[in-house]
C-alpha cells in the first residue's frame, strides 16, 4: 500500500521512543526507521547572557527524506518539545532552504541526505557556571519515501556553562551549510494577487536586490498551507522584475492577509534563497 498517495495514514512499526543521554558533548545518534537523528551543538560550551545554536541532526537513507515547515501536497513538518533548565529559552527552527519532491505527481518539500535544523538557545546571564547543564528536546518527524514512517526521539546533551565556548570542529561545517541555506531578506518588493484559480505574485526589483532576471533556475514556495498547489509555479520575467504564478490549492478557502515565499536561485546545497512577503489582494468582483 502507497501510504504517502492517501497520507496522513502512518505507520508505526519500529517507530518508539528513542532516549538519548549524552555524556559530554556529544554522543551517537539514534538510529530510527530510515533515518539517524541526533542533538548537536556548534559550541563545546554555553555561555551565560549569550545565545548558542543547537542543531537537530538527520542523515536519511538513500531516498528517504523529512519535511520542511510546510510539507506540501503531503507529510509533517518536523516538531520540536524543549525541556531546558529555568530561565533558559528556545527559539523556533531556522528552517534552510528545502528541496521539492515529485512521488508519483504529488511534491513534498524537505530535506534529504544529511540535513541540520538550527534552533538558537538563549542562557540568562543569571545561569552560573556548573560543570555542565543538561538540555532536553522531544523531536517528532515523518520520513517518506514512497511510503511514511512516523519517528520519535527523546535527545538529551550535556554542556558545560563557562565564561567562553569554543567552536565545535565535528560539527562546524554542518552548522555553517545550515546558516548558508537559510534565506536572506528580498530587496524586492512583492505583490499577490487572487486570480480566481491562481494566486500570482509580482515582484518589482528595487535596484538594490540580486539580479534575478536572467537565473537559469528559480523555484518559489509558499510557507502558508493550503493557499497554492505544490507543483512547481509558472515564472515570467520583466525588465524590473518577475512573476510568479501559482495553481490555486483545491483545498483554498480563504485568503490569508499576505503570502510569505521563500525564491530560491540554484538547487540545494549550492542553491541561494530570498524571503518575501508580498500582500495579498482578493479579487474584485464584477459590479452587479
Amino acid at each position: 500500500m502507497n501510504r504517502m498517495m492517501s497520507h496522513p495514514v502512518l505507520s508505526g512499526a519500529g517507530a518508539g521512543v528513542a532516549l538519548l543521554v549524552v555524556a559530554g558533548v556529544a554522543a551517537a545518534p539514534v538510529q530510527a526507521d530510515h533515518v539517524a537523528v541526533e542533538l548537536v551543538s556548534e559550541t563545546t560550551a554555553l555561555v551565560p547572557g549569550r545565545s548558542a545554536t543547537l542543531g537537530l541532526r538527520f542523515v536519511h537513507e538513500p531516498h528517504w527524506h523529512t519535511y520542511w515547515i510546510n510539507p506540501g501536497d503531503s507529510g509533517l513538518a518536523t516538531k520540536l518539545s524543549w525541556r531546558l533548565p529555568p530561565d533558559f529559552r528556545a527559539g523556533e527552527i531556522r528552517w534552510p532552504v528545502p528541496q521539492r519532491f515529485d512521488v508519483g505527481g504529488l511534491f513534498n518539500f524537505g530535506y534529504d541526505g544529511e540535513a541540520l535544523l538550527p534552533v538558537q538557545i538563549d542562557i540568562p546571564a543569571s545561569a552560573k557556571a556548573v560543570s555542565s547543564v543538561q538540555l532536553a528536546v522531544e523531536a517528532r518527524w515523518l520520513v517518506c519515501r514512497e511510503e511514511c514512517v512516523p519517528g520519535k526521539a527523546t535527545l538529551t546533551l550535556d554542556l558545560p556553562l563557562a565564561a567562553e565556548a569554543a567552536t565545535d570542529p565535528r560539527w562546524q561545517a554542518a552548522f555553517a551549510a545550515a546558516r548558508a541555506a537559510q534565506p536572506q531578506p528580498a530587496q524586492w518588493t512583492g505583490a499577490a494577487h487572487d486570480r480566481a484559480d491562481r494566486i500570482d505574485v509580482t515582484l518589482t526589483n528595487s535596484g538594490r536586490g540580486a539580479d534575478l532576471s536572467s537565473s537559469p533556475a528559480l523555484d518559489a514556495f509558499v510557507v502558508q498551507r493550503q493557499v497554492v498547489g505544490y507543483a512547481p509555479p509558472q515564472i515570467s520575467r520583466s525588465v524590473n522584475g518577475l512573476t510568479i504564478s501559482f495553481a490555486k490549492s483545491e483545498y483554498f478557502t480563504t485568503a490569508p492577509a499576505a503570502l510569505d515565499l521563500l525564491l530560491v536561485s540554484g538547487v540545494p546545497p549550492d542553491a541561494s534563497a530570498w524571503s518575501v512577503h508580498a500582500p495579498l489582494s482578493p479579487t474584485k468582483k464584477a459590479p452587479p
